[in-house]
Formats: C-alpha cells, sequence, structure tokens
C-alpha cells in the first residue's frame, strides 16, 4: 500500500514540469507571403467552333469501308487568367508538345521532359488563337515515332500541351517542371468516328411511270415526266439527307429529309402531308417508287416514278422501305 502512495505522489511531483513546458512553447508565425503573377496566371482553352476539340478520323462502315482523316486541324483560342496581375508583364508564351503512343495496353510517352517547341506567342493578349495541326505535329514527332507509325501520326495518339510564360523581369513559369495538375496542360487527340457511305448524296433522274387520273389532275405531273430530285448529307450526320422534293415535283408535296439505315438498309422519309414511299424493285442503278400521301385514299391520287443513280453506281440491292 506504501508502495502504490509513493508512486502517485511521484507522479503529482512530476506534473507541474509538463504542464510548465507546455505553456511557455512560442507559436511560430510564418513570414507574410506577397502574391505574384506566377501565383494567379493560369490559361484557359476554348474551342474556336463550339465542341470541335479534337481531330476527326472517319472509317466507312462495311465491307471494303475507306478509312481517311476528316479534320486535322482545330483552333483554340487560349486566354489568359490573370486575376489582378497586369498582362503588360508578361513577355511572351511558349507552347511544348509532347506524344503518347499507344501499344496494347501499354503506352510511350515522347518528348522527354522538354518536349518539343509548337508555338511562340510574343504578341501576348487577353485572348489569343492556337492553331493545332496533325501535320505540324506529324513533322516534330515523326522521327520519335515507333516503327509502325512509319513516321506519321495514327488516330489513337494523344498528344499534350504544356507551356512556358516568361515576364519581362525574367521571372518565369514552366508547366513543364513547376505545376501539377488538370491547369498545367492540355491535350488533343482525335475522334474515331464510324460513318456509312454517302449512298444517297447526289442528284439522281426521276420519271413517273404510272399515275391515277386524279394524281396526274391534282398532282400536276403526267406519265412520262421526268425531272432530278437532289440530297445532300444534313451536316453533322452520317445517313440523314435533305431532299429537294420527296414526290417528285407533284404539286401536293414538297421537300423533307431521308434516313437510310445502311446496316438494314430502312429507308424513311419525312415530309408534310404524310408524303410516303413504298420501294417496290431495285435494279441495279433503278429504284421503282410507288407514291402516296394524306390524300390518296380520299381522291384516289396514286403514283409511281422510278429514281436513277447519274454517278454510275448501283443501288445496294437491300435498300426497302417499311
Amino acid at each position: 500500500m506504501k508502495k502504490i502512495i509513493l508512486y502517485y505522489l511521484s507522479f503529482l511531483l512530476f506534473l507541474p514540469v509538463f504542464v510548465s513546458c507546455v505553456e511557455e512553447d512560442e507559436i511560430v508565425v510564418p513570414d507574410a507571403y506577397t502574391e505574384t503573377w506566377k501565383d494567379e496566371v493560369a490559361l484557359i482553352f476554348t474551342p474556336a467552333v463550339p465542341d470541335v476539340r479534337a481531330f476527326e478520323y472517319y472509317i466507312e462502315s462495311g465491307a471494303g469501308g475507306q478509312e481517311y482523316w476528316n479534320s486535322t486541324d482545330v483552333d483554340f483560342n487560349v486566354a489568359f487568367n490573370l486575376d489582378d496581375a497586369d498582362l503588360s508583364q508578361i513577355a511572351k508564351i511558349e507552347f511544348y508538345a509532347f506524344a503518347e503512343e499507344t501499344h496494347g495496353d501499354s503506352y510511350k510517352y515522347i518528348g522527354g521532359e522538354e518536349g518539343k517547341l509548337y508555338d511562340t506567342f510574343t504578341d501576348v493578349s487577353d485572348t489569343m488563337m492556337l492553331h493545332l495541326s496533325k501535320d505540324k505535329l506529324e513533322s516534330l514527332f515523326t522521327n520519335d515515332f515507333s516503327s509502325n507509325h512509319n513516321g506519321m501520326v495514327l488516330a489513337d495518339d494523344f498528344f499534350e500541351l504544356k507551356w512556358v510564360i516568361t515576364a519581362k523581369d525574367g521571372s518565369v513559369v514552366d508547366t513543364r517542371r513547376d505545376c501539377l495538375g488538370f491547369t498545367c496542360t492540355y491535350g488533343i487527340g482525335t475522334n474515331i468516328i464510324y460513318v456509312a457511305p454517302p449512298i444517297w448524296e447526289g442528284t439522281f433522274n426521276y420519271e413517273w411511270i404510272a399515275a391515277t387520273t386524279n394524281a396526274e389532275i391534282y398532282g400536276r405531273i403526267s406519265v412520262g415526266q421526268v425531272g432530278t430530285m437532289t440530297m445532300t448529307l444534313k451536316p453533322g450526320y452520317f445517313t440523314i439527307y435533305d431532299v429537294s422534293h420527296l414526290s417528285a415535283d407533284y404539286f401536293y408535296g414538297s421537300g423533307g429529309t431521308l434516313d437510310y439505315n445502311y446496316e438494314t438498309g430502312l429507308v424513311k422519309i419525312s415530309g408534310i402531308d404524310a408524303q410516303k414511299w413504298d420501294i417496290t424493285k431495285v435494279d441495279g442503278p433503278t429504284l421503282t417508287i410507288d407514291f402516296s400521301y394524306s390524300y390518296s385514299a380520299g381522291y384516289d391520287e396514286y403514283g409511281t416514278f422510278t429514281l436513277t443513280r447519274t454517278d454510275g453506281q448501283d443501288w445496294p440491292a437491300n435498300i426497302h422501305t417499311e
């Protein structure tokens, strides 16, 4: 019992010394830090054409489909974010490119620590236009690519931009060394797009080969009448076409759209007055089409016209309507 009391007294004797030590520790305040332009600077990349931020490589569907570069140039508006700093402090900005090759599940990074100088801006403004070109990147890395590239950019290559910003006082921000994160680089690759060949694009010849009496009267067409029908791909689409006139100049008809499923051959048309095609025959370059519209049943307005290609090609044999 005496030993326990002695141990307890010893603990109480040392306790004030410990507390006293803690109370006497000094609080160290770091020196004040003055922010400079280097702390605030950032670059913001915006595609000059909305949503166009990559090269485009087209692969046509079907046997014997072609593969080709559709777009090899992309422009970006590059804006400075300096907050309260003065843009006049900046002397120049240099953009350096790095490349990344894909090899199965692995990647090869090209450019080392320095990268390849891609472009330099000495006339620095709030927003600058940076033009990224596949051909220019190809010329920079042609001797560094793997043998399977044959000196050329491939569609699965990816490129990274870093930059060096130099102020007039000689101070530098170099994102190749001094910065980590998503605000220190900008990347560009290639969108691989599978497209259908433009089967329906062009100007084709039509001929009315049959028509009811009322179709000739109200539609103001006649058997034997010929003319042309023009189709163009809608911008941004690969199987939808704008059609100059869906009903081969039938009076109660109009232009519209044609939607073509390349894999199945299904054709759908859309326009006013419920215009309808029924493709009854595919004969080389010529389609035979039964035509009707919303008033055909009520007024006995029916007709048939042929649509013949003018490019020397045949229509796909599986073309059909519902």
